[in-house]
């Protein structure tokens, strides 16, 4: 599959130097970044699913009304006011 993007030219032109300056491909650089991308996704999307589960194993154990902070509750009067 052949994709375009369109750079501006001094873009272009740092990108190809930074490519040769790694020995690859401004080609081979894109894809190498774009892999990256998706993996790190995968691995987010991965945690968050984890993340998920956790929460819905222990939110079962969560009863009655949800707690709601109170400031005048955590001070005693006249501190902090």
């Amino acid at each position: 599959m052949s994709i375009m993007i369109d750079l501006p030219p001094a873009m272009a032109q740092e990108a190809r130097e930074y490519a040769t300056v790694r020995g690859t491909t401004l080609e081979q650089t894109l894809f190498d970044c774009l892999k990256g991308e998706m993996e790190r996704r995968r691995k987010v999307n991965a945690t968050m699913a984890g993340l998920d589960a956790l929460v819905m194993k222990t939110s079962k154990r969560l009863t009655g009304k949800p707690y709601k902070f109170n400031r005048a509750d955590a001070y005693p009067e006249g501190e902090f006011a």
